[in-house]
């Protein structure tokens, strides 16, 4: 509970600040300089802000899924993989938006999220988390045979070579679930 709330906050305050930056920047008289200098700073502050509670919500993730958590899931992966296209989305509007290339923000966000699906698709995450969560069983954590076996197709290849490192419970769990899906 502790990460989803650290999670939605990001998320909230994303949804409010992002629009009204965008909108305050569409409101400012360009003639104004004054104004425009104003701006920068104001949504420079607000921007920094968001990135402390950015940084708190990625703390939280990585409690979790860290050593001293529970290892990772696909709900803990995918909005940390969000979170990132978030601080890619703020960086590229510090870079368009105040300084004046406000016409390049949009694309620049899409083309950002397509990179980000990209890299998600080729991190193949299923395997990852996986792979991940044997290297934490392999320092003592325990490891949930069952949620790793019911990952998709792209687990199994991992699940198959750490077959060996389990406990015989698990095997017999990987196994089950891995004949079952056959």
């Amino acid at each position: 509970e502790y990460a989803r709330r650290g999670f939605g906050e990001l998320v909230a305050v994303s949804a409010l600040v992002l629009p009204m930056l965008l909108v305050a920047h569409w409101l400012i008289r360009k003639d104004d300089r004054f104004a425009g200098k104003l701006f920068k700073v104001f949504a420079g502050i607000h921007i920094a802000l968001l990135f402390v509670i950015m940084a708190s919500a990625v703390q939280r993730l990585v409690l979790l899924t860290g050593n001293l958590g529970y290892g990772l899931t696909t709900v803990r992966l995918y909005p940390m993989i969000f979170m990132t296209w978030l601080a890619i989305v703020f960086i590229w509007f510090s870079v368009t938006v105040l300084r004046n290339a406000r016409q390049h923000f949009a694309w620049g966000a899409l083309w950002a999220a397509f990179a980000i699906l990209g890299a998600t698709h080729v991190l193949n995450p299923d395997a990852l988390i996986v792979r991940t969560n044997v290297a934490l069983m392999q320092q003592g954590r325990e490891f949930d045979a069952h949620y790793n076996s019911s990952l998709s197709d792209d687990a199994i290849p991992v699940l198959v070579e750490s077959l060996q490192s389990m406990s015989l419970e698990d095997r017999c769990e990987v196994g089950s679930g891995i004949h079952y899906r056959y």
